[in-house]
């Protein structure tokens, strides 16, 4: 009886299946190049949208706190720690609220860009007189048309309605 088994392993047939050729890492690195070119723009795009939702949810925070604060104090605040929020400069936008003297009928948030190739966003809370004549508060979030490195032009205010100024956009209807 065969207590011991032994096989033989296959011999290399030649020294050419050892590596890779040089045309081959030049064909793998190729591909990859163009798969990163086509990639990269989108991956940035996708960047850019993640810091704008920043502006955007910031501005929209202030929006209805101030609605709130509006409701029960029956004016507007210039803190955003009278409006119980804690929010702070960040890299790509700088925050800011308008409120112009006591009685303003209006306050204006500011999201000032901080980087050329992101757009600024303003936001208004504005008590408005209502189709029937009773006092409504209104708000808005607006979106610079082009990015820039600054401020956006503040919403305009008239006694029945709160829009964007031109330059700027409503946020919400552009996707």
């Amino acid at each position: 009886m065969l207590t011991r088994r032994t096989s033989k392993l296959l011999p290399c047939a030649s020294q050419s299946n050892l590596g890779f050729t040089l045309i081959e890492l030049l064909v793998v690195i190729t591909i990859t190049g163009m798969l990163a070119a086509i990639a990269l723009p989108t991956f940035l795009s996708r960047a850019n949208s993640a810091k704008q939702a920043e502006a955007k949810t910031y501005i929209g925070t202030l929006n209805r706190a101030q609605q709130a604060y509006a409701i029960e104090y029956s004016r507007f605040s210039d803190s955003p720690a009278a409006l119980g929020l804690h929010i702070r400069d960040h890299k790509n936008y700088k925050y800011e609220i308008k409120v112009d003297g006591n009685g303003s009928p209006y306050a204006v948030h500011y999201a000032d860009s901080q980087a050329a190739k992101l757009p600024a966003y303003v936001g208004m809370t504005a008590f408005i007189q209502g189709s029937d004549g009773t006092p409504a508060l209104n708000t808005v979030l607006c979106k610079a048309d082009l990015p820039q490195e600054g401020r956006a032009t503040a919403p305009i205010y008239n006694l029945a309605s709160v829009e964007c100024a031109p330059g700027t956009q409503d946020a919400a209807k552009s996707r």
